[in-house]
């Protein structure tokens, strides 16, 4: 049996049953979180100080494409969306072979466990065959981080003689040989989910056999809302699967911030999820991130950093910013109602936002009995803030816990991470062994440059005004 004893830290266990301490220990036994709160006896356990430290559960990222990892620092200035799907989809996603899948997704899931995040969702959408599938997974059980593997399909541009993607349906015989081999059981730490192309990205039927394909075996699916009217493959995709009993709580919607209230609230009426990536949103987006809007319909937000490419795929980033946003919004509301300034409490709190950011997610992808909470009985994913840097120094103690690591918080702060009891990061250190992760840097070096070169990759001129739409050639 082995046994860890985390003592007098503030602890934020997310979970209103256990409550939150101001100076509690949290002991975990063979993996799983036994109990929470003051003055546990240690016994045999190894003694972890807590003293200065906020403790949480470990960060659900969501929504993230890892593969993407390798291409970072190169799409922030791209005009939005039209320009990721050209440059992504339509030419450097298919110079991709199966290592470079390995090394985005073993270096990225590392860079995640890094950051606090201690589950991912992998919105793995390069796949071509079931040799990068494979590699996909081997990556992320390497990395030792808890993953929802949602297995994608390829986006390759039309070629005249082909059939178009957004009228193939998923490959079944994939879904056949991964859930009667590999992810036979859900008592794993990388569990099985579908990426589909829904009806924003696919022709109707398309759709709904990949939903029925899930369902047979299972699987939550997830699909990308593109969301702008006129611009969906299906116009009315959404409707027409709720009309037909095919939307459910194991449907999850990436982005969703362009339905209008009836869509939403056809989706939400149904039972589906939806997971914002408020960093993509306000990026690209005309319309805000699906935050606000999903509370005041009673249902629950999830967090995802979405693109590499972008910005550093920081949950910590991430939920300051879906913060702050809708605090902007709500503000903005208060204005234009002529209730400014609020003369109560704003309805959306730090702590609001850093549940989106574990229980949120947990719930989204139906994993909130195995974590997302400090909740005795679940799996022990916790993440240490050492509140003693300049970072965070001197909010504790007396600060709100919640506001500091949402406000304050940066990845140097975080001192441990802890997935299923198993360490990924100590004294600021990932465990992952260095002279290796040292050799993996080099070969994801070498991918990015190969890919570059084949995609004839031209850095952006700096430049005012309309921009091309392709920045390769």
């Amino acid at each position: 049996m082995t046994r860890t004893l985390i003592q007098h830290a503030n602890v934020l266990s997310m979970d209103p049953a256990v409550g939150d301490f101001e100076d509690a220990d949290i002991l975990v036994e063979n993996g799983r979180i036994v109990a929470v709160g003051p003055n546990l006896a240690a016994g045999d356990a190894e003694l972890i100080d807590g003293r200065g430290r906020i403790v949480t559960p470990g960060l659900v990222n969501a929504h993230i494409h890892t593969w993407e990892f390798q291409l970072r620092g190169i799409g922030a200035d791209w005009v939005g969306f039209r320009d990721y799907v050209a440059n992504m989809h339509g030419n450097l996603a298919t110079r991709y072979g199966a290592q470079d899948v390995y090394l985005g997704n073993l270096l990225g899931a590392l860079n995640q466990l890094r950051n606090g995040t201690t589950t991912i969702v992998d919105w793995c959408h390069i796949l071509r065959d079931a040799e990068m599938t494979d590699v996909a997974i081997d990556a992320l059980e390497e990395s030792g981080i808890r993953a929802v593997f949602a297995r994608g399909t390829v986006k390759p541009p039309e070629r005249p003689g082909e059939v178009p993607y957004h009228k193939k349906p998923f490959p079944r015989e994939e879904i056949v040989r991964l859930r009667k081999g590999r992810f036979a059981s859900d008592d794993r730490l990388v569990t099985l989910a579908m990426a589909i192309l829904g009806p924003d990205w696919g022709e109707y039927d398309v759709a709904a056999h990949d939903i029925r394909l899930a369902r047979e075996f299972g699987l939550i699916n997830s699909a990308h809302t593109y969301g702008r009217k006129g611009k969906r493959v299906v116009e009315d995709g959404y409707p027409r699967l709720a009309a037909e009993g095919l939307l459910g709580p194991d449907h999850n919607i990436g982005h969703g911030n362009c339905f209008d209230e009836t869509e939403l609230k056809i989706v939400l009426d149904a039972g589906c999820t939806i997971t914002a990536t408020n960093l993509t949103e306000m990026l690209n987006y005309e319309q805000p991130a699906m935050l606000g809007r999903l509370v005041k319909h009673g249902a629950m937000p999830s967090l995802g950093t979405d693109c590499d490419p972008y910005f550093n795929s920081s949950m910590l980033a991430v939920t300051r910013h879906a913060f702050l946003h809708q605090r902007e919004l709500d503000n903005r509301s208060l204005w234009h109602e002529g209730a400014w300034p609020a003369k109560t409490q704003h309805s959306t709190l730090t702590r609001d936002a850093l549940y989106w950011a574990t229980m949120g997610g947990a719930k989204a992808f139906g994993l909130d009995r195995k974590t997302g909470s400090i909740t005795p009985g679940k799996q022990a994913d916790l993440v240490m803030f050492d509140c003693r840097g300049m970072n965070i120094f001197p909010a504790l103690p007396g600060g709100n816990a919640a506001h500091i690591v949402v406000m304050y918080a940066e990845t140097s702060d975080i001192e441990n991470v802890m997935v299923a009891g198993r360490w990924a990061k100590r004294a600021g250190q990932l465990t992952f062994d260095a002279k290796r992760l040292e050799r993996l840097q080099e070969e994801l070096m070498s991918s990015r440059l190969r890919l570059f070169e084949q995609g004839s990759y031209k850095s952006i001129p700096v430049q005012r005004g309309p921009q091309p739409e392709k920045f390769f050639v």
